[in-house]
């Protein structure tokens, strides 16, 4: 492939979430960008494949049906016209209760490893709101506007907002609300109620159980409870404690006006789609048409918004907002400037451990024994030894010379001496434009035919693990995604 023809990489996006499973593949073209086009960013996101929406398969109400899903997956690469071999890069992501299942992190380790070389395993409503925000268009209207939008993902079992401010996503905000909180029967009656319905249904004293018809009136009360802690949530802190008790993570909100807010989701499409509009006057088969609460939900939270002087947007999609999200906006890429031991390329599901910001006034016995005291934290915390690599991220080095370049190599060669065998891996990333010189001074410090691989330009922390992929645009260059293996707990 010729210089002046960017390749072009094919993603894969998978959400299994509380009420349906989404495949989507995407192509995605590359360009080199900045001074001297010394850098590598996606230039064009097409989506080739749309797959059914299927509800999630569960064995019981706290298992997921691991080979039922694979089976899915495979079907829908199969009818995508992929094979596994053909997956560059994406991610699957367990959102919403299905992230609380027992099972569900085997499930995506088991899904990544057979869906292709470079797919991410990662999980949690925080990483789903920004995917969401990204993949309903509300992150590209914000940067276009230069406006401050709020993404409201309303799903099954959770509610994720991300407030996104012309290029920057300034904050996720969470709720245990959704469609699924409630299930029924075609005749209305009850079949399950999670735990946070149940909290709402005991503090608004409401006569809803498991086998019981629920009146108009009851359930038109617990939906206005669920749309007060969205509304309440959307307006920002402080809170009412029954919106904290609901609430998913940190509650301290910034102090910015929203412009607009964009729904996205399940749920989501019933707000935002005026026509047919939910209501009242709804009949049974319709209002329990998905078996679940989600209609009922959609009609409370369209009152209030037409209470409300809220400038709402359409999405560019709203019920495969997340997963067109997870399988375009997952990957990034590192600097040009790397240094690369291209054998020991793909690496996938890297921990990450943070190592210290190198000073001008540091010398080389300081910095190695911080971070070697770096290292017996990462060996500590993820139970590291011989034969489990890890990235070590270095936040900063200063000052950026040839002098420093060479004491820092020396100090983290010294330091893996101590820590570990001598043909241990590696692997080091710098936020910096400086990984070309490190890795020749690390190559030089090290005299081992250990595997040395050095990316810099991007940004890693304690508790993220990383995946880095094969080299792309004549080599200098390598697809990286930073991600974060929590699930519900």
């Amino acid at each position: 492939m010729s210089e002046s023809t960017p390749p072009t990489l094919t993603s894969v996006g998978i959400d299994i979430g509380t009420t349906t499973t989404q495949v989507v593949v995407s192509e995605l073209a590359l360009e080199r960008s900045g001074v001297g086009a010394v850098a590598v960013d996606i230039a064009e996101t097409t989506v080739v494949h749309r797959g059914e929406i299927h509800e999630t398969p569960l064995l019981d109400r706290r298992t997921l049906d691991t080979d039922a899903v694979s089976d899915l997956v495979e079907s829908e690469l199969e009818a995508a016209g992929y094979s596994a071999a053909e997956i560059d890069s994406g991610a699957v992501i367990v959102t919403g209760e299905s992230s609380y299942k027992e099972n569900a992190e085997a499930l995506v380790t088991q899904i990544a490893d057979s869906a292709g070389e470079f797919v991410v395993a990662a999980a949690g409503p925080q990483l789903e709101a920004v995917l969401a925000g990204k993949g309903s268009g509300a992150a590209a209207q914000a940067a276009e506007s230069r406006e401050t939008v709020l993404n409201v993902d309303v799903g099954g079992g959770t509610i994720n907002m991300c407030l996104f401010s012309g290029d920057d996503v300034v904050e996720t905000r969470c709720l245990s609300v959704g469609g699924r909180l409630l299930r029924f029967d075609r005749s209305g009656r009850v079949t399950h109620v999670s735990e946070p319905a149940a909290r709402l249904v005991a503090n608004h004293d409401l006569d809803i159980d498991i086998g019981a018809r629920p009146t108009d009136d009851d359930l038109r009360r617990l939906a206005t409870a669920m749309a007060d802690a969205v509304f309440d949530t959307i307006d920002g802190s402080p809170l009412s404690p029954e919106t904290e008790s609901l609430t998913i993570g940190p509650s301290e909100y910034a102090a910015v006006d929203v412009d607009s807010v964009v729904f996205s989701g399940g749920v989501g499409r019933l707000i935002s789609t005026p026509e047919p509009r939910p209501d009242d006057e709804t009949t049974d088969d319709a209002r329990f048409a998905f078996d679940d609460f989600g209609v009922v939900l959609a009609a409370a939270i369209r009152r209030r918004l037409d209470e409300r002087s809220l400038r709402v947007r359409r999405p560019d999609e709203d019920i495969r907002a997340t997963v067109v999200g997870v399988g375009t906006q997952t990957t990034s890429f590192s600097g040009t400037t790397t240094h690369i031991d291209e054998s020991a390329l793909p690496l996938r599901n890297l921990p990450v451990v943070e190592g210290p910001a190198v000073g001008p006034d540091h010398d080389r016995d300081a910095v190695a024994r911080r971070v070697q005291r770096c290292i017996e934290r990462g060996i500590e915390l993820y139970e590291l030894n011989d034969e489990t690599p890890f990235v070590l991220s270095l936040p900063s080095i200063s000052p950026l010379s040839y002098d420093r370049m060479k004491l820092v190599a020396r100090a983290v060669d010294e330091a893996y001496g101590r820590c570990f065998a001598s043909d241990y891996p590696r692997i080091v990333l710098t936020r910096q434009n400086c990984a070309k010189a490190l890795g020749q001074q690390l190559a030089a410090a090290c005299n081992t035919a250990a595997p040395l691989v050095v990316v810099d330009e991007v940004a890693a922390r304690d508790g993220d693990y990383l995946d880095i992929g094969e080299p792309v645009v004549t080599g200098q260059t390598v697809p990286v995604v930073v991600k974060s293996l929590a699930f519900g707990g």
